[in-house]
């Protein structure tokens, strides 16, 4: 059994530019520091005011690239992984890795556990964009997704499942993805100024009832979420009706078309309508939901990893 805690905190340095202030491996989670650039001379920053679809676009800030690399097989059985990260105010991380994740039985005790914890500041942005998670046959696997963006902030958090290798049934994998706003005044990452953005839980694989039936997966073999979210600053930004997952509405009284903007977020405004069941197959398809955040949330099912990532974008 593994134990490993790796982190990566990027802040902006007296310059302005992004630094890197704490890049931290555990095997078999290793961070790699790739790039980093300046700011595109000309692009717009982070709307003061982003709770339109269309205004969730990346903000132009100086970034820095991490790759992660997997320096182990696995995780195992009972292997025990934690990633936190931290993106200060004024710079952008994204964060890839360079392989699939082959999730894989073992001997441990209870389930292999992937957990990411992530904060980002006002002003800051967080592109989380790691290559799928592979669900081999027999193993039982967990990931655990916690972040917190300040308002002000943007994040965008891509997770995509295969079940299975090719040709074979897929292990057991479970998700817990929960992410919270934090107020710009609150001045601290947990307490008072804090409300929910998301809660998905998600249970695949052979002891999931009716994982093949229509409620579920049918006959997809990747199943992926893109979230994106952009609260927009406490100084008097419009703020989501309160107990509803749609924007504002405007000024005429109606809520912003929930496709509206999507090209611009790297997602296909092709919500396209599915293609007709065939041979008793259930096809897959992509379903954007609007998030009282402001922010969006896209999920797909596809028959392979290819398909599933043109619904989510690159």
């Amino acid at each position: 059994m593994v134990r490993a805690h790796a982190a990566v905190r990027v802040e902006a340095g007296p310059d302005g530019s992004a630094r890197v202030t704490e890049l931290r491996s555990a095997v078999p989670l290793v961070m790699r520091h790739t790039s980093t650039s300046p700011a595109a001379t000309g692009a717009p920053g982070l709307p003061a005011e982003a709770w339109r679809l269309e205004d969730l676009v990346p903000p132009a800030l100086p970034t820095v690239t991490v790759h992660l690399v997997g320096a182990a097989a696995g995780p195992l059985t009972g292997d025990q992984l934690r990633l936190d990260i931290s993106v200060g105010t004024g710079v952008r991380l994204v964060l890839r890795s360079v392989a699939a994740t082959l999730a894989m039985p073992g001997h441990g005790a209870g389930p292999s556990v992937l957990e990411i914890h992530a904060d980002v500041a006002t002003g800051g942005a967080l592109d989380l964009l790691p290559e799928p998670t592979v669900a081999v046959r027999g193993c039982w696997h967990r990931m655990v997704g916690r972040a917190t963006v300040a308002t002000g902030g943007w994040l965008r958090w891509r997770e995509e499942i295969l079940l299975g290798r090719f040709g074979e049934p897929s292990g057991q994998i479970e998700t817990d993805l929960r992410v919270d706003v934090r107020s710009a005044s609150a001045g601290g990452a947990t307490g008072p100024g804090r409300r929910p953005l998301l809660r998905q839980q998600l249970t695949l694989g052979p002891d999931a009832p009716g994982l093949g039936s229509a409620a579920l997966v049918g006959s997809a073999r990747a199943v992926g979420s893109l979230l994106i979210a952009a609260p927009p600053d406490d100084c008097g930004a419009p703020a989501a009706d309160p107990g509803t997952s749609r924007p504002p509405a405007d000024q005429s009284g109606h809520a912003p078309d929930r496709r509206q903007g999507l090209a611009g977020l790297g997602v296909a405004v092709s919500v396209s309508p599915a293609e007709p069941a065939t041979a008793g197959r259930i096809p897959g398809g992509a379903a954007v939901l609007p998030l009282a955040g402001p922010g969006v949330l896209v999920t797909a099912l596809a028959d392979d990893a290819v398909t599933l990532r043109r619904h989510l974008g690159d």
